[in-house]
């Protein structure tokens, strides 16, 4: 008896078995191994590297500057295929997540795509995150077509490796930067970079892109973005549609009292404007702090920043240089509840910030 029951058990275990089907193969691609140039959008350049400065900055700015400009906010792939899944796997060099910002958003991916209308539309991936981080995202609609897609990497790691992997049968094509496009080009901190968006489409940079339908690069660095001329100097070697100065909230320190602070943004803008006259600069005021009604000495340290900002703003005016725009604190307009620390804006605050941002750029660009 005891036989027969192990050899009907078996029997039904290898009929189960048989009945699964086969695990679909993939096709990997190496993004920076198709042998096309200028595939990694969001940088200046056409090398092709996940890293957002190139090498020839390694020794004109600064460690944490240089370190920082590895991780890869902003950066992009594009790609078509007509493929119903697309597989991400890829390796980064640091910790996955922060204790104020998930590791969806430190080091993972998001992926969007447009409708016959022109909408954009997110598309969710499950996810697995280990030595090798993998994405899976399943495109279940009726037709068979090429899609184009965007897929943002992440916004506080490093990319050491990329595979993305496609059904056999299907097709995939990498696509390269429009040489003619000049991109909204974005100087500032942690915020600008990403912190604290739950994943990279998320980030107001990103959000702000997509709002305009315009490309852009963003040279946010955390506690870093602080109007030095090295990176003024390489902003002003691209051509841009719009140069975005968002730097006061590294500029609240002690260090940085009222004549740097003004000495700052008017070498910058001079600087760009001398090299650039035609490119629009934004200059942006401290958002504040959610916290600043039971934190006077925080409240003190922006509302003084933005006070210098906007005299230093008014004086490039009356010095006769154009083409310079303010977005204020209100126009900004952060709510209670926007930060996840009372700082680094949550998707509400990234929301907020990139609503207030595309009603300045559209009517720049207009």
């Amino acid at each position: 008896m005891k036989i027969g029951f192990l050899s009907n058990t078996l029997f039904l275990l290898f009929i189960s078995i048989a009945s699964l089907p086969a695990q679909e193969q993939l096709v990997w691609f190496d993004p920076l191994e198709s042998g096309k140039e200028n595939i990694v959008h969001g940088k200046a350049g056409a090398a092709s590297a996940f890293s957002r400065l190139p090498d020839s900055l390694m020794n004109e700015v600064r460690e944490p500057v240089w370190r920082l400009s590895r991780h890869a906010a902003g950066l992009k792939l594009k790609f078509s295929t007509d493929a119903k899944k697309i597989t991400v796997r890829y390796t980064v060099s640091g910790t996955h997540g922060m204790p104020h910002m998930p590791a969806t958003g430190v080091s993972g991916l998001d992926l969007y795509s447009k409708n016959e209308a022109g909408q954009w539309i997110w598309v969710k991936g499950t996810y697995s995150f280990a030595d090798t981080i993998q994405y899976e995202f399943l495109i279940n609609d009726i037709k068979q077509e090429d899609k184009n897609f965007d897929l943002y990497l992440p916004l506080y790691n490093e990319v050491l490796s990329m595979e993305v992997g496609i059904p056999g049968g299907a097709t995939l094509d990498f696509l390269s930067k429009d040489p003619s496009e000049k991109p909204i080009v974005v100087y500032g901190t942690s915020i600008a970079q990403g912190a604290c968006a739950s994943r990279p489409g998320m980030a107001w940079t990103a959000i702000l892109e997509r709002k305009v339908n315009h490309s852009l690069i963003n040279l946010g660095f955390s506690g870093n973005g602080q109007l030095e001329e090295p990176l003024i100097e390489y902003l002003a070697g691209i051509e841009s549609s719009i140069y975005i100065l968002d730097c006061l909230p590294n500029l609240v320190r002690d260090t940085f009292g009222e004549n740097e602070v003004k000495k700052r943004i008017s070498n910058a803008v001079r600087y760009l404007k001398e090299k650039r006259p035609d490119t629009p600069i934004i200059l942006v005021a401290h958002a504040g702090y959610t916290d600043d009604l039971i934190n006077m000495e925080r409240k003190s340290a922006y509302q003084k920043r933005n006070i210098w900002s906007m005299q230093a703003y008014k004086k490039l005016i009356n010095d006769g240089f154009q083409g310079i725009y303010y977005l204020d604190k209100d126009a900004i307009g952060l709510e209670m509840d926007a930060t996840v620390d009372g700082t680094h804006p949550s998707d509400l605050g990234m929301d907020q910030y990139a609503i207030a941002y595309a009603a300045l750029v559209k009517e720049i660009l207009k």
